[in-house]
């Protein structure tokens, strides 16, 4: 080697030295993440892929990045993190103490707009949790406190994706699926999404929900959320047969059916029955009220010209109000005339819609103007009076959030 090359590489190490002493004795590393910049722009980022991007990385950085998540939660509030990286953390299989902790407190926190994407999260890392607890190891959450929680809020929770996800873990450790299923659960998207979730996890659930949500052609106020039960019910389908799907003509579901039905014989001891098509019970809705909330629960209420008032997302229970409490209230249904949406919807909204008029409007929380949220609480009143009481505190109850302040 040539004497002044060999010169050269010794001044060069001697000044570098410095610099990695520097880094060494200070603890940090210069490879390090740095987090906080991730979970900044899985926030806050104006550019959709940016965000969804980081938020993924956040939640593979497991508990290094739980700090990061924590902090910018302290300084903005919980309910700015955007959905997809609280999507991101609780699907990411990460189980750390840190992470379990993290979706725990997200859980149990009535306020937080995501905590029923927290629970999916810690339903999904039940197994973990209980053979690391079985091999003496300390998963961050104790097994037992987990099941307590599934168990309650697989009950009682208002949220019908809390209690869904509360299902999906009490399944996945070891509670029967069948019984599960046989739970009471009056929300029709319920069973078709644990279905779905099930078969995600590799479990064979039940396919009569998933086959029954082929033939729901039910409806809303115009959202036809019974034809969204149906593509979730066939996009879970597909993946779980793969090329055992059969085929057939585009749009046909009758024959989609037929074509399905002993492929899922095959694949399973149960018995199938062939659905039969569930269409609208309410067909001459003149107004209702949709309600949607993590906190207080989905609600779900129509009027008729009559006077009959409809519950639930199918409106299969109903109350006559008297002649006079309805002429009273269908004098002043101007009041709820809302032709544009009220306030920026985050996560929980309601929606007025009167069919056959311009009404069809979104109100954020906080944001719903005085007259219509009058209206509705004498709604509430005359369902009171009608002997409905259960029925008008829940409706008050999730009214609240949306007066105006």
């Amino acid at each position: 080697m040539n004497p002044n090359t060999s010169v050269r590489l010794l001044v060069a190490v001697a000044l570098a030295t410095p610099l990695v002493a520097f880094c060494v004795g200070s603890g940090q590393d210069p490879k390090a993440e740095d987090w906080a910049k991730h979970v900044e722009k899985s926030c806050t980022s104006r550019r959709y892929g940016i965000r969804l991007a980081a938020a993924r990385k956040v939640g593979a950085g497991g508990d290094a990045a739980v700090g990061a998540v924590e902090a910018y939660a302290a300084e903005h509030g919980a309910n700015a993190l955007p959905a997809s990286l609280v999507d991101a953390i609780a699907d990411s299989g990460q189980a750390g103490a840190k992470v379990s902790r993290l979706l725990w407190n997200w859980a149990m926190d009535p306020d937080f707009y995501w905590r029923a994407s927290a629970m999916r999260g810690l339903a999904l890392r039940v197994r973990e949790y209980k053979d690391r607890a079985a091999d003496g190891d300390a998963p961050g959450l104790e097994p037992a406190q987990v099941d307590y929680l599934m168990s309650v809020r697989a009950e009682s929770d208002p949220s019908w994706l809390m209690r869904t996800h509360a299902r999906l873990g009490l399944v996945l450790g070891g509670a029967g699926v069948a019984d599960v299923f046989a739970r009471p659960e009056p929300d029709p998207r319920a069973p078709v999404r644990l279905a779905t979730l099930l078969l995600g996890a590799g479990v064979t659930p039940p396919l009569q929900p998933l086959l029954d949500a082929l033939a729901d052609e039910r409806t809303f106020l115009g959202t036809p959320w019974g034809a969204n039960l149906a593509t979730e019910s066939s996009k879970a389908l597909r993946r779980w047969l793969g090329d055992a799907f059969p085929a057939f003509e585009a749009g046909d579901k009758q024959q989609a059916i037929r074509a399905l039905l002993p492929v899922l014989q095959l694949r399973t001891d149960e018995t199938l029955q062939p659905p039969a098509t569930r269409a609208d019970l309410v067909t001459d809705a003149a107004g209702g009220v949709e309600l949607l909330s993590c906190k207080f629960g989905d609600q779900f209420v129509q009027w008729g010209d009559d006077g009959t008032v409809f519950f639930g997302l199918g409106g299969a229970d109903s109350v006559q109000l008297a002649a006079d409490a309805w002429r009273q209230l269908s004098e002043d249904r101007a009041a709820i005339a809302l032709e544009k949406s009220v306030g920026v919807v985050i996560c929980d909204s309601l929606r007025i819609a009167q069919p056959g008029t311009s009404t069809n409007a979104k109100v954020a929380p906080a944001s719903m103007p005085e007259a219509a949220a009058d209206w509705l609480k004498r709604l509430a009143a005359k369902l009171e009076e009608a002997g409905e009481g259960e029925r008008a505190a829940d409706l008050r109850r999730g009214l609240g959030q949306f007066q105006g302040r």
